[in-house]
Protein backbone atom coordinates (compact mmCIF):
# COMPACT_ATOMS: atom_id res chain seq x y z
CA UNK A 1 0.00 0.00 0.00
CA UNK A 2 0.98 3.60 -1.07
CA UNK A 3 -0.09 6.29 0.85
CA UNK A 4 -1.73 6.52 4.65
CA UNK A 5 -4.76 9.01 3.89
CA UNK A 6 -8.21 7.57 4.16
CA UNK A 7 -8.28 5.47 0.96
CA UNK A 8 -4.97 3.98 1.45
CA UNK A 9 -5.86 2.95 5.27
CA UNK A 10 -9.41 1.55 4.07
CA UNK A 11 -7.76 -0.74 1.03
CA UNK A 12 -5.26 -1.66 3.74
CA UNK A 13 -7.73 -2.71 6.26
CA UNK A 14 -10.29 -4.19 3.74
CA UNK A 15 -7.35 -6.96 2.79
CA UNK A 16 -6.51 -6.97 6.30
CA UNK A 17 -10.40 -7.92 7.09
CA UNK A 18 -9.67 -10.87 4.62
CA UNK A 19 -6.86 -12.33 5.78
CA UNK A 20 -4.44 -10.30 3.76
CA UNK A 21 -0.97 -9.61 5.03
CA UNK A 22 -0.86 -5.73 3.96
CA UNK A 23 1.54 -3.14 5.08
CA UNK A 24 1.46 0.77 4.17
CA UNK A 25 4.11 3.13 3.29
CA UNK A 26 3.05 6.30 4.08
CA UNK A 27 5.80 9.58 3.25
CA UNK A 28 4.74 11.73 6.28
CA UNK A 29 5.45 11.58 9.56
CA UNK A 30 1.68 11.13 10.55
CA UNK A 31 -1.37 9.02 8.77
CA UNK A 32 -3.93 10.89 7.97
CA UNK A 33 -3.05 12.28 4.63
CA UNK A 34 -5.50 15.41 3.80
CA UNK A 35 -7.45 14.43 6.62
CA UNK A 36 -5.27 16.27 9.61
CA UNK A 37 -6.62 17.91 13.08
CA UNK A 38 -4.27 20.59 14.87
CA UNK A 39 -5.26 22.03 18.62
CA UNK A 40 -5.57 25.16 18.97
CA UNK A 41 -3.94 26.54 22.40
CA UNK A 42 -6.90 26.83 23.73
CA UNK A 43 -7.87 23.74 23.45
CA UNK A 44 -10.01 23.50 20.57
CA UNK A 45 -9.65 20.76 17.81
CA UNK A 46 -9.88 22.27 14.59
CA UNK A 47 -9.72 20.53 11.07
CA UNK A 48 -6.35 21.85 8.59
CA UNK A 49 -8.07 19.72 6.18
CA UNK A 50 -11.22 17.35 4.99
CA UNK A 51 -13.85 18.83 7.70
CA UNK A 52 -17.45 18.43 6.46
CA UNK A 53 -19.44 14.94 7.02
CA UNK A 54 -22.40 14.80 5.74
CA UNK A 55 -25.37 12.32 6.77
CA UNK A 56 -24.84 10.21 3.46
CA UNK A 57 -21.33 9.52 3.68
CA UNK A 58 -22.12 6.13 4.99
CA UNK A 59 -18.49 4.80 4.29
CA UNK A 60 -17.18 7.72 7.15
CA UNK A 61 -20.43 6.73 9.23
CA UNK A 62 -19.93 3.41 9.33
CA UNK A 63 -15.82 3.33 9.61
CA UNK A 64 -16.96 6.03 12.79
CA UNK A 65 -18.99 3.37 14.34
CA UNK A 66 -16.60 0.44 13.95
CA UNK A 67 -13.98 2.42 15.53
CA UNK A 68 -16.94 4.02 17.93
CA UNK A 69 -15.47 7.52 17.72
CA UNK A 70 -18.54 9.81 18.51
CA UNK A 71 -19.46 11.91 15.78
CA UNK A 72 -20.47 15.34 16.44
CA UNK A 73 -23.38 17.54 15.23
CA UNK A 74 -21.61 21.07 13.66
CA UNK A 75 -24.69 23.18 14.26
CA UNK A 76 -23.20 25.12 11.35
CA UNK A 77 -24.18 24.69 7.39
CA UNK A 78 -21.74 23.94 4.92
CA UNK A 79 -24.14 25.01 1.50
CA UNK A 80 -26.35 27.77 3.01
CA UNK A 81 -24.29 30.61 4.00
CA UNK A 82 -24.92 34.55 5.09
CA UNK A 83 -23.57 36.74 2.44
CA UNK A 84 -21.45 39.28 4.40
CA UNK A 85 -19.62 42.28 2.20
CA UNK A 86 -20.89 44.91 -0.18
CA UNK A 87 -23.47 43.40 -2.05
CA UNK A 88 -24.81 40.72 0.18
CA UNK A 89 -28.32 39.78 -0.12
CA UNK A 90 -30.35 37.43 1.49
CA UNK A 91 -30.68 33.39 1.53
CA UNK A 92 -34.04 33.91 -0.18
CA UNK A 93 -32.92 35.89 -3.19
CA UNK A 94 -29.49 33.38 -3.35
CA UNK A 95 -32.28 30.35 -3.45
CA UNK A 96 -34.12 32.08 -6.24
CA UNK A 97 -31.22 32.48 -8.36
CA UNK A 98 -29.77 28.62 -7.66
CA UNK A 99 -33.47 27.39 -8.78
CA UNK A 100 -33.05 29.80 -11.80
CA UNK A 101 -29.47 28.03 -12.41
CA UNK A 102 -31.15 24.68 -11.74
CA UNK A 103 -33.73 24.86 -14.52
CA UNK A 104 -31.08 26.09 -16.93
CA UNK A 105 -28.73 23.26 -16.50
CA UNK A 106 -31.88 20.70 -16.59
CA UNK A 107 -32.43 22.62 -20.32
CA UNK A 108 -28.63 22.07 -21.03
CA UNK A 109 -27.97 19.48 -24.03
CA UNK A 110 -25.34 16.64 -22.52
CA UNK A 111 -22.59 18.41 -25.71
CA UNK A 112 -23.56 21.70 -24.84
CA UNK A 113 -22.79 20.74 -21.00
CA UNK A 114 -19.26 19.35 -22.15
CA UNK A 115 -18.23 22.67 -24.03
CA UNK A 116 -19.75 24.90 -21.07
CA UNK A 117 -17.14 26.26 -17.77
CA UNK A 118 -19.10 26.76 -14.95
CA UNK A 119 -18.20 30.70 -14.60
CA UNK A 120 -19.51 30.51 -18.40
CA UNK A 121 -22.96 29.32 -17.61
CA UNK A 122 -23.14 30.95 -14.34
CA UNK A 123 -23.08 34.24 -16.22
CA UNK A 124 -25.74 33.36 -19.00
CA UNK A 125 -28.06 32.63 -16.09
CA UNK A 126 -31.10 34.99 -16.05
CA UNK A 127 -31.69 36.91 -12.21
CA UNK A 128 -30.28 39.26 -9.63
CA UNK A 129 -26.04 39.90 -10.32
CA UNK A 130 -25.69 40.11 -6.62
CA UNK A 131 -26.85 37.00 -6.17
CA UNK A 132 -25.17 35.51 -9.14
CA UNK A 133 -21.38 37.01 -7.15
CA UNK A 134 -21.94 35.34 -4.18
CA UNK A 135 -23.12 32.16 -6.03
CA UNK A 136 -19.99 32.70 -8.06
CA UNK A 137 -17.40 33.01 -5.45
CA UNK A 138 -19.27 30.45 -2.94
CA UNK A 139 -18.42 27.91 -6.26
CA UNK A 140 -15.30 29.12 -7.04
CA UNK A 141 -14.34 28.81 -3.08
CA UNK A 142 -16.13 24.98 -3.18
CA UNK A 143 -14.13 24.32 -6.77
CA UNK A 144 -11.18 25.43 -5.51
CA UNK A 145 -10.46 26.78 -9.03
CA UNK A 146 -11.28 29.93 -11.39
CA UNK A 147 -14.49 28.83 -12.62
CA UNK A 148 -13.89 29.48 -15.92
CA UNK A 149 -11.15 26.35 -15.61
CA UNK A 150 -14.31 24.34 -14.29
CA UNK A 151 -17.05 22.18 -16.15
CA UNK A 152 -20.74 22.78 -15.21
CA UNK A 153 -21.20 18.83 -15.59
CA UNK A 154 -19.67 18.80 -11.84
CA UNK A 155 -23.09 20.56 -11.07
CA UNK A 156 -24.62 17.02 -11.53
CA UNK A 157 -22.79 15.30 -8.56
CA UNK A 158 -22.24 18.13 -6.35
CA UNK A 159 -25.71 19.34 -6.07
CA UNK A 160 -24.65 22.75 -6.53
CA UNK A 161 -27.62 24.76 -7.06
CA UNK A 162 -29.38 23.04 -4.38
CA UNK A 163 -30.76 25.60 -2.10
CA UNK A 164 -31.36 23.50 0.43
CA UNK A 165 -29.58 23.36 4.09
CA UNK A 166 -28.36 20.25 5.30
CA UNK A 167 -26.93 18.51 8.89
CA UNK A 168 -23.37 18.29 8.87
CA UNK A 169 -20.99 16.40 11.24
CA UNK A 170 -17.39 16.30 12.23
CA UNK A 171 -15.62 13.58 14.84
CA UNK A 172 -15.28 15.15 17.88
CA UNK A 173 -12.07 14.06 18.84
CA UNK A 174 -10.68 15.62 15.35
CA UNK A 175 -11.22 13.86 11.74
CA UNK A 176 -7.80 12.81 11.36
CA UNK A 177 -8.59 10.51 14.75
CA UNK A 178 -10.28 7.57 12.28
CA UNK A 179 -7.23 7.48 10.10
CA UNK A 180 -5.33 6.93 13.25
CA UNK A 181 -7.74 3.68 14.66
CA UNK A 182 -7.70 2.31 11.07
CA UNK A 183 -4.18 2.63 10.96
CA UNK A 184 -3.99 0.84 14.48
CA UNK A 185 -6.48 -1.37 13.32
CA UNK A 186 -3.80 -2.56 10.42
CA UNK A 187 -1.24 -2.33 12.17
CA UNK A 188 1.61 -2.30 9.83
CA UNK A 189 2.19 0.83 8.65
CA UNK A 190 5.49 2.90 8.35
CA UNK A 191 6.45 6.34 7.89
CA UNK A 192 8.72 8.45 6.35
CA UNK A 193 8.85 5.86 3.48
CA UNK A 194 8.36 7.75 0.09
CA UNK A 195 8.10 5.28 -2.80
CA UNK A 196 9.57 7.36 -5.51
CA UNK A 197 9.46 4.36 -8.39
CA UNK A 198 7.10 1.20 -9.05
CA UNK A 199 7.97 -1.50 -11.44
CA UNK A 200 5.66 -4.11 -11.84
CA UNK A 201 5.34 -7.92 -13.61
CA UNK A 202 3.23 -10.87 -13.78
CA UNK A 203 4.24 -12.45 -10.07
CA UNK A 204 4.21 -8.85 -8.68
CA UNK A 205 5.45 -5.30 -7.83
CA UNK A 206 8.86 -4.08 -6.44
CA UNK A 207 8.08 -0.48 -4.82
CA UNK A 208 11.59 2.01 -4.77
CA UNK A 209 12.42 4.04 -1.88
CA UNK A 210 15.86 5.60 -2.67
CA UNK A 211 18.18 3.20 -3.07
CA UNK A 212 15.92 0.52 -0.71
CA UNK A 213 13.06 -2.33 -2.17
CA UNK A 214 10.20 -3.70 -1.18
CA UNK A 215 8.29 -6.93 -3.12
CA UNK A 216 4.75 -7.40 -2.87
CA UNK A 217 2.09 -9.32 -4.50
CA UNK A 218 0.34 -6.30 -5.70
CA UNK A 219 -0.20 -2.74 -4.81
CA UNK A 220 -2.29 0.13 -4.31
CA UNK A 221 -1.24 3.51 -4.98
CA UNK A 222 -3.51 5.73 -2.91
CA UNK A 223 -1.84 8.80 -3.36
CA UNK A 224 -3.28 12.44 -5.40
CA UNK A 225 -3.15 12.55 -8.82
CA UNK A 226 -0.31 15.17 -9.23
CA UNK A 227 1.99 12.64 -7.03
CA UNK A 228 0.61 9.56 -8.81
CA UNK A 229 1.55 10.94 -12.27
CA UNK A 230 5.08 11.42 -10.91
CA UNK A 231 5.91 8.19 -9.93
CA UNK A 232 8.13 6.04 -12.16
CA UNK A 233 6.44 2.93 -13.40
CA UNK A 234 7.90 0.23 -15.11
CA UNK A 235 6.46 -0.98 -17.94
CA UNK A 236 5.12 2.31 -18.11
CA UNK A 237 1.13 2.55 -17.29
CA UNK A 238 -1.03 2.92 -20.52
CA UNK A 239 -0.92 6.32 -21.76
CA UNK A 240 -3.84 6.71 -21.47
CA UNK A 241 -4.25 6.74 -18.14
CA UNK A 242 -0.96 8.92 -17.79
CA UNK A 243 -2.42 11.68 -19.35
CA UNK A 244 -5.15 11.25 -17.19
CA UNK A 245 -3.52 11.84 -14.01
CA UNK A 246 -0.85 14.28 -15.02
CA UNK A 247 -3.58 16.44 -16.37
CA UNK A 248 -6.33 16.39 -14.03
CA UNK A 249 -6.75 19.81 -12.16
CA UNK A 250 -6.06 20.23 -8.28
CA UNK A 251 -8.16 23.04 -6.29
CA UNK A 252 -5.59 25.25 -4.94
CA UNK A 253 -7.22 26.03 -1.10
CA UNK A 254 -6.23 26.63 2.51
CA UNK A 255 -7.55 26.21 5.66
CA UNK A 256 -7.03 28.73 8.77
CA UNK A 257 -8.19 28.60 12.50
CA UNK A 258 -8.10 31.03 15.35
CA UNK A 259 -8.95 30.32 19.09
CA UNK A 260 -11.81 32.75 20.40
CA UNK A 261 -11.92 34.32 23.95
CA UNK A 262 -15.56 33.11 24.35
CA UNK A 263 -18.11 30.93 22.86
CA UNK A 264 -20.37 32.65 20.46
CA UNK A 265 -23.05 30.70 18.24
CA UNK A 266 -22.37 28.51 15.29
CA UNK A 267 -22.58 30.35 11.82
CA UNK A 268 -21.76 30.43 8.29
CA UNK A 269 -20.85 33.21 6.58
CA UNK A 270 -19.83 33.73 2.73
CA UNK A 271 -17.55 36.71 1.51
CA UNK A 272 -19.26 38.23 -1.39
CA UNK A 273 -15.86 39.77 -2.63
CA UNK A 274 -13.37 36.58 -2.51
CA UNK A 275 -13.70 33.33 -2.91
CA UNK A 276 -13.50 32.51 1.21
CA UNK A 277 -15.91 31.46 3.62
CA UNK A 278 -16.10 31.17 7.89
CA UNK A 279 -17.26 29.62 10.15
CA UNK A 280 -18.55 28.93 13.98
CA UNK A 281 -19.20 24.65 14.81
CA UNK A 282 -20.15 23.14 17.59
CA UNK A 283 -17.70 20.27 19.58
CA UNK A 284 -18.27 17.01 20.95
CA UNK A 285 -19.87 18.28 23.64
CA UNK A 286 -22.72 20.08 22.17
CA UNK A 287 -21.57 23.74 22.72
CA UNK A 288 -19.94 25.90 20.39
CA UNK A 289 -15.72 25.66 19.89
CA UNK A 290 -13.87 28.41 20.86
CA UNK A 291 -12.04 28.89 17.64
CA UNK A 292 -13.27 30.48 14.37
CA UNK A 293 -12.36 28.46 11.19
CA UNK A 294 -12.02 29.97 7.43
CA UNK A 295 -11.32 28.09 4.21
CA UNK A 296 -10.06 29.86 0.79
CA UNK A 297 -10.65 27.91 -2.35
CA UNK A 298 -8.66 29.37 -5.56
CA UNK A 299 -5.60 30.65 -6.92
CA UNK A 300 -6.96 34.35 -6.84
CA UNK A 301 -7.86 34.50 -3.14
CA UNK A 302 -4.61 32.94 -2.32
CA UNK A 303 -2.54 35.66 -3.67
CA UNK A 304 -5.56 38.14 -2.37
CA UNK A 305 -4.91 37.12 1.51
CA UNK A 306 -1.02 36.72 1.52
CA UNK A 307 -1.57 33.02 1.51
CA UNK A 308 0.59 32.61 -1.53
CA UNK A 309 3.78 34.27 0.38
CA UNK A 310 2.72 32.75 3.26
CA UNK A 311 1.62 35.02 5.25
CA UNK A 312 -1.70 35.12 7.64
CA UNK A 313 -2.14 38.82 8.59
CA UNK A 314 -4.51 39.60 5.46
CA UNK A 315 -6.49 36.27 6.42
CA UNK A 316 -6.95 37.60 10.82
CA UNK A 317 -7.75 40.94 9.09
CA UNK A 318 -10.64 39.39 6.85
CA UNK A 319 -11.84 37.15 9.36
CA UNK A 320 -12.60 40.53 11.76
CA UNK A 321 -14.50 41.73 9.49
CA UNK A 322 -16.79 38.77 8.78
CA UNK A 323 -16.98 38.13 12.67
CA UNK A 324 -17.03 41.62 14.44
CA UNK A 325 -18.57 40.57 17.50
CA UNK A 326 -15.80 38.01 18.28
CA UNK A 327 -12.71 38.55 19.96
CA UNK A 328 -9.73 36.46 18.87
CA UNK A 329 -6.79 35.09 20.92
CA UNK A 330 -2.95 33.72 20.28
CA UNK A 331 -1.74 32.61 17.43
CA UNK A 332 -3.78 31.49 14.46
CA UNK A 333 -3.22 28.53 12.44
CA UNK A 334 -2.83 28.12 8.58
CA UNK A 335 -2.31 25.55 6.03
CA UNK A 336 -1.82 26.01 2.29
CA UNK A 337 -2.38 22.77 0.74
CA UNK A 338 -0.92 23.61 -2.74
CA UNK A 339 2.10 23.56 -1.20
CA UNK A 340 2.05 20.50 0.44
CA UNK A 341 5.12 18.57 -1.60
CA UNK A 342 2.37 14.88 -0.39
CA UNK A 343 -0.63 16.48 -2.55
CA UNK A 344 0.45 19.80 -4.71
CA UNK A 345 -3.08 21.04 -4.08
CA UNK A 346 -6.24 20.63 -2.11
CA UNK A 347 -8.49 17.68 -4.08
CA UNK A 348 -9.20 17.41 -7.60
CA UNK A 349 -11.06 20.15 -9.72
CA UNK A 350 -12.81 19.27 -13.28
CA UNK A 351 -12.20 20.13 -16.33
CA UNK A 352 -14.26 18.86 -18.98
CA UNK A 353 -11.36 16.74 -20.41
CA UNK A 354 -10.25 15.17 -17.23
CA UNK A 355 -14.45 14.93 -16.52
CA UNK A 356 -14.54 12.37 -19.58
CA UNK A 357 -11.78 10.52 -18.64
CA UNK A 358 -12.77 10.17 -14.72
CA UNK A 359 -13.96 6.07 -15.41
CA UNK A 360 -9.76 5.69 -15.97
CA UNK A 361 -8.51 6.48 -12.52
CA UNK A 362 -10.56 3.40 -11.24
CA UNK A 363 -8.82 0.48 -13.56
CA UNK A 364 -6.31 -1.38 -12.24
CA UNK A 365 -3.13 -2.17 -14.31
CA UNK A 366 -1.10 -5.16 -13.74
CA UNK A 367 -1.24 -6.00 -10.34
CA UNK A 368 -1.21 -2.20 -9.30
CA UNK A 369 -4.31 -0.50 -8.50
CA UNK A 370 -5.60 2.82 -7.79
CA UNK A 371 -7.38 4.86 -4.74
CA UNK A 372 -8.02 8.37 -3.56
CA UNK A 373 -11.03 11.25 -3.98
CA UNK A 374 -9.78 11.31 -7.61
CA UNK A 375 -11.22 7.94 -8.12
CA UNK A 376 -14.64 8.28 -6.76
CA UNK A 377 -16.20 8.89 -10.05
CA UNK A 378 -18.77 11.31 -10.98
CA UNK A 379 -21.17 11.02 -8.23
CA UNK A 380 -18.47 10.88 -5.57
CA UNK A 381 -15.12 12.62 -5.48
CA UNK A 382 -13.31 14.95 -3.13
CA UNK A 383 -14.70 14.29 0.10
CA UNK A 384 -13.73 11.49 3.26
CA UNK A 385 -16.31 9.13 2.01
CA UNK A 386 -14.99 9.06 -1.96
CA UNK A 387 -11.64 8.71 -0.31
CA UNK A 388 -12.61 5.50 1.92
CA UNK A 389 -15.26 4.00 -0.78
CA UNK A 390 -12.25 4.16 -3.25
CA UNK A 391 -10.25 2.33 -0.80
CA UNK A 392 -12.21 -0.66 -0.60
CA UNK A 393 -12.85 -0.67 -4.21
CA UNK A 394 -9.20 -1.07 -5.15
CA UNK A 395 -8.88 -3.67 -1.98
CA UNK A 396 -11.63 -5.58 -4.44
CA UNK A 397 -9.68 -5.42 -7.46
CA UNK A 398 -6.66 -6.74 -5.34
CA UNK A 399 -8.35 -9.66 -3.85
CA UNK A 400 -9.57 -10.58 -7.40
CA UNK A 401 -6.13 -11.02 -8.54
CA UNK A 402 -4.74 -12.40 -6.56
CA UNK A 403 -7.60 -15.64 -5.88
CA UNK A 404 -5.52 -18.70 -7.33
CA UNK A 405 -6.81 -19.83 -11.34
Amino acid sequence: MVGAGLAGLAAALELHDHGTSVGVLEGRDRVGGRVWSATLTNGAVVELGAEWIMDTDAEVLAMAERFDLAIAETGADYRRREAWGPGAVALAEQDDFLAAANRARQQLSESAARALSLGAFLDAVPGNDDARRIVKVRLAGTCAQDLEKVTVQITDGERAFSPEGGTYYRLGAGNQRLAEAMGEAVGDVRLGRVVDAVSHDGAGVTLHLGAERERAEAVVIAVPAPIAARLRVTPPLPDDLSIALAELPMGVASKFAVATKDRVEPRSRQSTERSMWTWVANGEDGLPRRCVSSFAGSSAVQEELGISRGRVTGWLEALREMNPDIEFEGEPVMYAWADDPFTLGAYSAWDAASWERAELFQRSVGRISFAGEHTGGHADYATMNAAIRSGRRAAQQILAMLQPG
